[in-house]
């Protein structure tokens, strides 16, 4: 397998898995919060047992402990953020060594094109096959 193939299917991996990973993670961290709101959360999230589910308090007045980041730890979020983060860094870098590689290749065929244009003969490149080149 060439370099160039390599440097494809590995930046091809690595996007895909920091796609599948960010959002894995995500629809993780959403659904456990939806499944299981108290967990890291002071105060409780969601309104008293036996309450019709509305609240009487205006929506300002709410703790920050409401809102679903507030109750992850540091090293939940830097996991959420950081893997997938860094795989399209990853993935990047991979680019720009696939259009490295790219460019050097077209260079190569670009020179390789000179050199097979550089060994015809300039003097009777355009005579006809039958070495009759006075255009009758």
């Amino acid at each position: 397998m060439s370099a160039l193939k390599a440097a494809e299917m590995l930046r091809l991996a690595l996007f895909s898995m920091g796609k599948v990973v960010g959002f894995g993670f995500t629809a993780a961290f959403v659904l456990s919060r939806l499944y299981f709101p108290e967990a890291g959360v002071s105060g409780g999230a969601g309104p008293p047992s036996g309450s019709s589910g509305v609240s009487d308090v205006p929506p300002a007045e709410f703790p920050v402990a409401d809102f679903p980041v507030a109750g992850t730890s540091l090293a939940d979020l830097a996991l959420l953020v950081g893997i997938p983060a860094g795989l399209f860094l990853l993935g990047g870098i991979a680019s720009l060594w696939e259009k490295r590689l790219r460019e050097e290749k077209r260079a190569r065929e670009k020179e390789s094109l000179r050199e097979a244009l550089g060994r015809i003969p300039t003097e009777g490149a355009f005579r006809d096959d039958f070495g009759d080149s006075s255009g009758r």
